[in-house]
């Protein structure tokens, strides 16, 4: 499955250097393979402002121009778009399947060091199951911000190392089945880093991400009451 990691790099819109294979990008991430037609699954924040910033997708050393197929900031992934076919997609397994101390397996492109093709490993256990994003305190009230669903308890920790850059990576069961998608943001700074985090895999997930790939926004339902005429006592269901 190491040949269905990629490693991702962004710069400033217009750059002419982000194909150079000796330019050394400042800001990089990874990404799975999710269609043998080009189809890159990535996490949504690893790619900045969309419309201040150009993509690279790099295979086997090769860098591939990439585009936004379509993305969802609630989920925070991201399907990246890339002229090639024949490549191979990662396999998917089950999160709901995972024990606390089970054995999982990170790949990833730290420092941007993966363009070469070859994603580097790091191993750990399963820390915890349903853990919060670290939050996000607003800046004027200092109330904290839930900007994904995974600010509500939905993620995979372990004590697996992330550097920066495995943002978009796969967590990896020990049958080679990616069991979530790494995010090396998750924890505050100055807190123990020992500690990442992943979104895991599973109909959920497999879901929003068929919906990305076919470039779709995803619906999301609610539910409750909208009372729709106060003063008159009249209500309506939704």
């Amino acid at each position: 499955c190491e040949e269905s990691v990629v490693a991702i790099a962004r710069d400033r819109r217009g750059s002419r250097q982000l194909l150079n294979p000796d330019f050394i990008p400042t800001e990089f991430a990874t990404g799975v393979v999710v269609g043998r037609e080009g189809l890159i699954l990535t996490a949504y924040h690893a790619l900045g402002d969309p419309e201040r910033n150009d993509y690279a997708v790099w295979i086997a050393g090769k860098a591939h121009r990439a585009t936004i197929k379509a993305a969802d900031p609630t989920h925070d992934l991201a399907v990246l778009e890339i002229k090639a076919d024949s490549l191979t997609p990662m396999p998917l397994g089950e999160a709901k399947d995972l024990k606390k101390g089970q054995i999982v397996i990170a790949l990833g492109n730290p420092l941007a060091i993966a363009r070469d093709g070859s994603a580097s490993a790091t191993w750990g256990i399963v820390s915890n199951l349903h853990r919060k994003a670290a939050p996000r305190p607003d800046a004027e009230s200092g109330i904290e911000q839930k900007d994904t669903l995974h600010h509500y308890g939905t993620l995979i920790q372990t004590d697996a190392r992330l550097e920066r850059g495995t943002s978009g990576g796969a967590l990896l069961n020990l049958k080679g089945e990616m069991v979530g998608l790494t995010s090396a943001v998750a924890a505050l700074p100055g807190s123990e880093k020992a500690a990442g985090f992943a979104i895991p895999g599973g109909d959920t997930f497999r879901d929003v991400v068929q919906e990305l790939k076919l470039g779709r926004k995803v619906a999301y339902g609610f539910h409750g009451v909208d009372p729709s005429d106060a003063v008159g006592g009249e209500r309506e269901g939704v």
